[in-house]
This record gives C-alpha cells, sequence and structure tokens, in this order.
C-alpha cells in the first residue's frame, strides 16, 4: 500500500490475504477519572487486551494509537507480556502518537492509518480491522473469526452482531482508508457506515463483549467477577 503525502490518500491498494489493525487507545478516560486503558479484566490491561485480540486473529501489523499520557501507555505496552516473542512483537507492532486526540475517535483512526501507510508503503493488504480498547470483553475467538470471514467471504464492510446489533471489532476493505482519511474533524465513522450501508455485512456472534462498553467506574465494577472464555 502507498500514500500520497500531498493529499494522504493511499493509492495502488489490491487485495490480498494481509490485514493491518488498528487499537484506538488515545482518549483521556474522563468519564472513568482514571485512564481505561490500564484497568485490567481477568488480569489483562484493557490496552494489552485488544493488542492480544489482533494477535490471535493473525492479524500482520498491528498499529496502537495513543495520545493521553503517551510516555506511560508506550512504557505499559513495552514492559507487557504477549502470545509472541518480543523480536515478533516489535516486527508486528507500532506504537503511534495522536497528538489531536482531544478531537475524537476519528482523529486517532486517521493518525494510526497515515502512520502505517508512512511505514508499509510498499506493502499491500487486503483490509484492516480497528478495536476500541473499551471494549475488554471481546473473546479473543471473536477478533480470529472476524478476520478469517472478512478474507474468505472479500467483505467490503464486516462487522459483529449480537442479537441483530451491531458491535466491535469492526473491518473495513483497504479501499476505504482514503475516504476515511478525507473525513472532516467533525465527522465520524458512522458516517462511512451510512454511506456504504449496502456494502456492510455481519458476522452473528455469541459474543456480548462486542457491545459492551466499559467507561464509567460503575460499569467496571460490574465486570470484575465476570468469568468467560477467550
Amino acid at each position: 500500500m502507498e500514500i500520497d503525502h500531498s493529499t494522504g490518500r493511499f493509492i495502488n491498494s489490491v487485495a490480498s490475504s494481509r490485514i493491518f489493525a488498528l487499537v484506538l487507545a488515545a482518549g483521556e478516560s474522563s468519564r472513568m477519572g482514571t485512564p481505561k486503558q490500564l484497568l485490567e479484566y481477568r488480569g489483562v490491561s484493557f490496552l494489552c487486551r485488544a493488542i492480544e485480540g489482533f494477535i490471535h486473529a493473525g492479524a500482520d501489523d498491528i498499529v496502537v494509537v495513543c495520545g493521553h499520557e503517551f510516555d506511560i501507555m508506550k512504557d505499559h505496552i513495552l514492559n507487557s507480556k504477549f502470545s509472541i516473542s518480543a523480536d515478533e512483537f516489535t516486527k508486528k507492532v507500532l506504537i503511534a502518537r495522536n497528538p489531536d486526540y482531544k478531537k475524537g475517535q476519528l482523529s486517532s483512526i486517521k493518525a494510526g492509518l497515515k502512520a502505517f501507510g508512512e511505514k508499509k508503503a510498499v506493502d499491500f493488504y487486503r483490509g484492516f480491522m480497528i478495536q476500541l480498547i473499551d471494549r475488554p470483553l471481546v473473546r479473543y475467538e471473536t477478533f480470529k473469526n472476524l478476520k478469517d470471514r472478512f478474507i474468505k467471504n472479500d467483505c467490503p464492510i464486516l462487522l459483529p452482531s449480537y442479537n441483530l446489533k451491531r458491535g466491535h471489532p469492526a473491518c473495513f476493505s483497504s479501499e476505504f482508508a482514503g475516504e476515511i482519511l478525507s473525513l472532516g474533524d467533525d465527522d465520524s465513522l458512522k458516517s462511512i457506515l451510512k454511506r456504504h450501508e449496502n456494502r456492510i455485512k455481519y458476522l452473528e456472534t455469541d459474543d456480548e463483549g462486542i457491545l459492551k462498553n466499559i467507561d464509567t467506574p460503575l460499569e467496571f465494577e460490574k465486570i470484575k467477577g465476570v468469568r468467560d472464555v477467550d
């Protein structure tokens, strides 16, 4: 995949079996009152669970977008243990900074796409997956099932659903990268979904975690005793 630095648009994208992933971890966690990236579910931080989910899925590359308390988040990632070796992790994972994180989620998606495009300008990818760190209950198996279905069925956009309600992680064909980068600061990823509603496919799952945001202390308290299988 190559990027036109004058416009920020991706060019020469072709279909393949390669996937990269974006972990959005730049926010201030104002409603939680403490960085929710570092809160733990089943002994693993919310941030590392999102990263490990994509490792389990077999994502070829992972971009972790941090902003608020960037150095703390980076140190946390680099000092955490994952299911791959340190050398593999270094090759697979890119930690990107979003200086505009206060502008919201879209700014982090853009920062991740730009950082990846600059690092992997000669590679070609089928598409990318996006996960929010405030959904720590998503099973690792769900990450893999989504990635496998996305590749197998050549879906333009693939979303998981639970009881006919759609959630995250989300999968997008690489063709949407440029369109996302062209969105204004006041826009959101929902604009892409609305514009291309007829191109969205769904993977029905029994994983209710795809819907559950953990944004407040009360929501966090409710999941402390939850036990599920990854």
